[in-house]
């Protein structure tokens, strides 16, 4: 077996060996791309290989900034993944050189975020979950077993107020007007227009922005991306104003609906924080709540980060971000996002 620190003439190699042991297409090579042409962050991919296949691999990319510190890590931007192994000396293989890369790059901690595995040695966050609906029985199941009484009359109260959905790489630039407005109301920084773009250009249909508009103006809007069997909840949004009309209600069975439609098995509705409302919208579905485990390799620190809103040192700066004009907060949005990975 040798180590390989993969680049662009080996992509087909990578994507050949991750695309049928994930759900997530972050996973994939382009995200690569993505993120480099968005915020130019620089990533190590690092594969093992035996008897010319790969047997491994571990994405790790690379935040060196000024508020949020020097790390490196998996599923830069998503949920989960990023490390695929088929036996324990691979693993351990990949492990050893990510710790000899953290080491040799002076980070301050790793992290590679995974479900289900829990990494010896390394100190374990277990703040969130992931949840999860099974679409294998087909979307008439889904909705008559699945979905909560009250879920379903939210859907019906979306159907009737009259919104339009539309679903389409033309639906990207009112998705980012609307997913902008939402997340400066909630005090938090957002990715920038060049971001989607570049999901666009590296991604193709493995990406769908879907917007849903109350006549002409947007009030609602997800990105969702696809790749065997599973439809990945990047985000998803709805402006507060129209909250009593459940216009979020029906961009979450629109989702639902036309993913099973399209011959994916399972909806991964995304990272939420234990306890937190945003779980429990989600088990109104009939998702189940997985753990996730985010490994720390804490190379320079002490304890591991907590870099989340729901941090309390970030308190002060969410109020102050909620009051600030949006074309502030798109100037300086992405600046901050780029360490928040």
């Amino acid at each position: 077996m040798q180590l390989l620190h993969v680049d662009a003439s080996l992509e087909k190699h990578w994507n050949d060996y991750v695309k049928f042991r994930t759900g997530a297409v972050t996973d994939l090579f382009g995200w690569r791309r993505v993120v480099w042409d968005a915020y130019r962050i620089p990533s190590h991919f690092i594969a093992v290989e035996d008897n010319g296949a790969f047997v491994g691999s571990l994405g790790l990319f690379q935040i060196k900034h000024r508020i949020f510190g020097h790390y490196l890590t998996t599923a830069i931007f998503s949920t989960d993944g990023g490390l695929y192994y088929d036996n324990a000396r691979v693993l351990n293989f990949l492990i050893t050189e990510a710790k000899r890369l953290a080491n040799k790059l002076g980070v301050d901690y790793l992290s590679i975020r995974t479900r289900g595995i829990e990494l010896e040695g390394f100190t374990i966050d277990r703040h969130y979950r992931t949840s999860v609906l099974d679409m294998n029985e087909g979307v008439d199941a889904v909705w008559e077993k699945a979905l909560r009484a009250k879920t379903r009359n939210q859907v019906r109260r979306g159907i009737q107020e009259g919104f339009t959905i539309q679903t389409g790489h033309d639906q990207r630039e009112a998705f980012y007007r609307v997913f902008h407005t939402h997340m400066r109301d909630l005090g938090s920084p957002a990715h920038s227009r060049h971001f989607y773009r570049a999901i666009e250009r590296h991604l193709g249909d493995k990406a769908r922005f879907i917007v849903v508009r109350d006549g002409r103006n947007p009030v609602a809007g997800a990105l969702l991306l696809e790749l065997n069997g599973t439809a990945m909840n990047i985000q998803t949004v709805a402006l507060k104003q129209y909250n009593r009309r459940c216009p979020n209600y029906l961009l979450y069975w629109d989702m639902i609906r036309n993913s099973c439609v399209r011959g994916n098995r399972r909806f991964d509705m995304g990272r939420s924080e234990e306890g937190s409302p945003n779980l429990g919208f989600k088990k109104h579905w009939g998702a189940q709540s997985i753990e996730l485990n985010y490994n720390y390799y804490l190379a320079n620190l002490d304890e591991r980060p907590y870099l989340d809103p729901r941090n309390p040192k970030y308190r002060l700066a969410i109020a102050v971000w909620k009051q600030l004009p949006l074309a502030i907060t798109r100037f300086l949005g992405p600046r901050l996002i780029r360490g928040l990975a």
